[in-house]
């Protein structure tokens, strides 16, 4: 299927933990796709946030930036899928990275559609 992203880590019944993400870059979003029989919980330490992370829960994350980890579960099966852009791509192609996320540039395109 189509993605904009490079790469997909399939991780299968494993604890993360607390950790930065080496491979992609600062300014990008990656996102994390829980699936499985069992929900978890995905901690983001810098904001103090504990968020539920049930299968079917997407979150985007800036992994480079922010600490992230999923601690032991209870019983079930969990699976996540990342997905990620690798920063090295930019720097073989010479490409500029994406400027920072804004909260105006997701919320605005919204409000103007949908707030008439």
């Amino acid at each position: 299927w189509p993605s904009i992203y490079l790469a997909i880590d399939v991780i299968v019944n494993q604890e993360t933990p607390p950790h930065l993400d080496q491979v992609s870059a600062p300014s990008l979003l990656d996102l994390v796709i829980s699936l499985g029989t069992c929900g978890a919980c995905i901690h983001i330490s810098e904001i103090g946030t504990i968020f539920d992370y049930k299968p079917g829960t997407m979150i985007y994350l800036a992994g480079k930036v922010l600490t992230h980890s999923v601690p032991k579960w209870g019983k079930g099966e969990r699976i996540a899928l990342a997905h990620y852009m690798k920063d090295a791509v930019h720097n073989r192609f010479g490409l500029p990275r994406p400027p920072f996320t804004q909260q105006k540039h997701v919320l605005g395109k919204f409000l103007q559609t949908h707030c008439r």
